[in-house]
């Protein structure tokens, strides 16, 4: 009797749910890097405006840096990555922006994985039309 006590117990103390366990524990760590990491690009962005000074062709004040005119706004990903690649700050900004949209889209592509695996299908349907609906309104598609 008390070694089926001991092999209940054992078998109680493997975790039926560790699978989920690992991914929520992702999920934070994904949300937490991605909000430090966002913070991170954005705080570089302003200290490199501050410290470079305005460049022509670039906003000349902090104001017009927080303003969103549509001549100085780089609206696609190559014109971004151009403006990071000659260190223009407020295309530095508007990347740590952009980690910071991107960090809740992939919690929500974690959580699809995780409904995925636990086949949760009422749940996979809903985060699959969230996550559907997030990377339309990310590209543009929606929300006109």
């Amino acid at each position: 009797m008390a070694h089926d006590e001991t092999a209940a117990q054992a078998s109680s103390s493997i975790r039926p749910d560790s699978t989920r366990e690992r991914i929520d524990l992702l999920v934070s760590r994904v949300l937490r890097w991605g909000v430090l990491c966002a913070a991170a690009i954005g705080a570089a962005g302003f200290l490199l405006f501050v410290l470079r000074g305005p460049q022509p062709g670039d906003p000349q004040s902090l104001q017009e840096l927080l303003s969103l005119r549509s001549e100085t706004f780089a609206t696609t990903l190559p014109a971004m990555v151009r403006g990071i690649s000659t260190a223009r700050p407020d295309d530095v900004m508007r990347l740590g922006i952009l980690v910071l949209i991107l960090t809740p889209l992939l919690r929500v592509a974690l959580m699809l994985v995780l409904f995925v695996l636990e086949r949760d299908f009422v749940f996979v349907a809903i985060s699959a039309i969230v996550f559907a609906i997030l990377l339309l309104g990310l590209t543009g598609s929606i929300g006109r």
